[in-house]
């Protein structure tokens, strides 16, 4: 198609054109299928039903998706404008071109609110590959904001449907609808989505004096953690007033990047944050969130002066508590892992417990399988017993025979110890660890073979793989 051909197919009013050829010209196809889709088109540009159009739009043959859309021109029915928009990635030009030349065409027949609704619908095509929308879509927004107006635009902002509101903000932004410190309230407001809410936070560099104050004030009531780093950046470099117990205060937040923030100001300043820290730890009056907050600043400080206080709080009545003292205490002094696992795997609580698979696969803490199950079977925790016992093949066999006579009793269990068995079955054919002369002693006998067949159940194949296992030991 040549460059005046192509200006021609963008500049074409859209009316019906019942006697035009379509502009898709795809490999040439059998006379009889090319009947079929005549057939089609014809259907098509009678149809009235706006249901029937939509699906008529998402038609194999371009040919049938353009026809559509010439009759959706016709009708200008307001439901059939999401089908339109699917249709403007379209893997074929002219069906593209269509499509954006039909939305150009209803924008002025929309009412605001539906206007804003496209705009929001439409913004999924920036990301799009199979065409470069973004000269069209600048079109249609100068458009919008011209038709729409400012008010509607800046109240969109609050729209609970993500993709208008940021799309309002975006068009706020860049077209100065509102003034910077309208911009970052409205969009502090709107709270639940984290890309706007971060997008009025990193604005808050437009402001100046009492209105960034003010502003970043409000940013630090936010529930994201990255939003609330941004806003309190800024406080500190102009050193509002009050700067440095708001740091004091912000030391004890649950993010990380915001007791970074807080904690580098003090530290400048001279302020020891460890000391801070601690103070809060051993204050009578501190929440389990603030206990948590600071064990974890304490150890990202890196300071080893309080190590006694930190393990002291691994036996903190909270659980929640226990597993960030452990964390810190491991952070501060990871020499210590082994025996930090040992506290671990003797807590009352299963949320601690489970800590000392990721300390085991992450940090190389060893605590032997026998001692870690006879900690663990003091609590009951069977869960975590197999799971640990799977470092060891043949001790996690054993211990899946040791359990069965509990699962008599007990369908779940019976049925769980049946998927360790055959999980066992699997890990073994890739294992090159050999059983101990007990252990060897163990499986030989018949008795316990019967035990571990029974609990397979009718599993010709894998009766087959464990009794190879048995042989083979």
């Amino acid at each position: 198609m040549s460059i005046f051909e192509k200006i021609q197919s963008w500049l074409a009013p859209l009316r019906p054109e019942p006697d035009a050829a379509p502009a898709e010209s795809p490999a040439p196809v059998p006379p009889s299928q090319a009947s079929y889709i005549a057939d089609i088109i014809a259907e098509v540009r009678q149809r009235n039903d706006a249901d029937a159009l939509a699906a008529d739009m998402g038609h194999y043959s371009g040919y049938v998706r353009e026809a559509a859309l010439k009759r959706a021109n016709v009708l200008r029915a307001p439901a059939l404008l999401p089908a339109v928009v699917e249709r403007l990635n379209d893997w074929v030009p002219q069906v593209r071109a269509r499509a954006q030349a039909l939305v150009l065409d209803w924008l002025p027949t929309l009412d605001p609110d539906a206007a804003l609704r496209l705009l929001g619908a439409l913004q999924h095509l920036r990301d799009a590959r199979r065409s470069d929308h973004a000269s069209w879509l600048g079109e249609v927004e100068r458009i919008v904001v011209a038709q729409v107006g400012a008010g509607p635009i800046v109240d969109g902002v609050a729209n609970p449907d993500v993709a208008v509101a940021r799309t309002c903000f975006r068009l706020v932004e860049e077209h100065a609808l509102a003034d910077p410190a309208t911009r970052v309230r409205l969009g502090l407001a709107h709270g639940t989505d984290i890309v706007l809410v971060r997008k009025a936070a990193e604005a808050l560099v437009l402001l100046d004096g009492p209105e960034r104050d003010a502003m970043g004030r409000l940013a630090l009531r936010s529930h994201f953690g990255i939003v609330r780093a941004i806003a309190l950046r800024p406080l500190l470099a102009d050193e509002v007033e009050g700067c440095e117990g708001l740091a004091v205060d912000m030391l004890a937040d649950p993010h990380v990047w915001v007791r970074l923030v807080a904690s580098t100001f003090l530290e400048r300043r001279g302020i020891d944050s460890a000391w801070l820290y601690a103070a809060r730890l051993s204050a009578p009056d501190s929440s389990n969130t603030v206990l948590r907050a600071c064990l974890m600043g304490l150890a990202e400080t890196g300071t080893r002066t309080h190590l006694d206080l930190v393990r002291r709080m691994t036996a903190h009545p909270s659980a929640r508590v226990r597993v960030n003292a452990f964390a810190a205490w491991l952070h501060l002094a990871p020499e210590d892992k082994d025996d930090i696992a040992r506290h671990i795997l003797a807590d009352g609580a299963r949320r601690v417990r489970h800590l000392v698979m990721s300390m085991h696969r992450k940090h190389g803490a060893f605590v032997p399988v026998d001692d870690a199950l006879a900690l663990l079977r003091e609590h009951g925790d069977v869960e975590l017993m197999l799971r640990y016992a799977e470092h060891e093949p043949w001790r996690w066999l054993q211990l899946i025979f040791e359990l069965e006579p509990a699962s008599h009793a007990d369908a779940g269990i019976r049925a769980h110890l049946r998927d360790q068995l055959i999980g066992w079955i699997d890990a073994a054919r890739r294992s090159s660890k050999r059983p101990t002369p007990a252990q060897r002693a163990l499986f030989a006998e018949p008795a316990t073979q019967a035990v571990l067949h029974a609990l397979l159940g009718h599993d010709p194949m894998r009766a087959a793989a464990l009794a190879f296992e048995f042989r083979a030991m």
